[in-house]
């Protein structure tokens, strides 16, 4: 009989340190996904001017702890405002929504760690934030209805929550299905059957 030697480890073991050398700024924001840092950064720098200063991080960067306390020492602990979008919830970074938590409430800085699914509900990650849960909901209602616009709103609400006088829009539905055109809203199918070019013709839905 043979008994096969076998080991476990989470992705934060198999994961090698890993030092972003980033400078440290008034809101920070992190996120598993590409689309959400595109999204914030490309509204960040449409108004860049008039806005407080703002990093974006990948998690894939900061799985392994050590990367964690180095990003942290530079970074978020100099931040006003630190916004985390966990996909997986609390249990996929969870080192690093610890180290966040203590360091917030030591430092008074505004945190809310987000679970990556919009539709769902992690009681550990709003008992690690120190923002309150309205505010917490509001920040998530971004990510969930998304588009250009709920993101210029979101980087504008983490603005303010760091001491700027900004106006802040509300999250505002984007149609799930159908034809939209920015600033006009959703377009009747007979309008863009109409456009009078036939290579730009939407393809069916049927």
């Amino acid at each position: 009989m043979h008994i096969l030697t076998t080991t476990s480890a989470s992705l934060d073991d198999l994961a090698e340190p890993i030092d972003l050398r980033q400078t440290p700024a008034d809101v920070v924001a992190l996120s598993f996904t590409d689309s959400d840092l595109a999204g914030l950064a490309a509204a960040w720098k449409a108004d860049a001017a008039r806005l407080p200063s703002m990093r974006l991080a990948a998690l894939r960067d900061l799985r392994h702890p050590m990367s964690v306390d180095l990003w942290i020492d530079s970074v978020a602990r100099h931040a006003k405002v630190v916004l985390v979008r966990i996909l997986g919830g609390y249990d996929w970074w969870r080192y690093g929504s610890d180290q966040l938590a203590a360091v917030a409430r030591e430092r008074g800085i505004k945190l809310a760690l987000l679970p990556g699914e919009s539709h769902d509900e992690d009681q550990r990650l709003i008992e690690a934030s120190t923002l309150p849960r309205a505010e917490l909901d509001a920040l998530l209602g971004y990510f969930r209805e998304g588009g250009p616009a709920n993101m210029s709103a979101l980087v504008q609400r983490l603005a303010r929550l760091a001491g700027s006088d900004t106006a802040v829009a509300e999250p505002v539905s984007v149609p799930k299905a159908g034809y939209y055109q920015p600033g006009i809203g959703v377009v009747a199918k007979s309008v863009f059957l109409n456009v009078g070019d036939p290579s730009h013709l939407p393809l069916s839905g049927r």
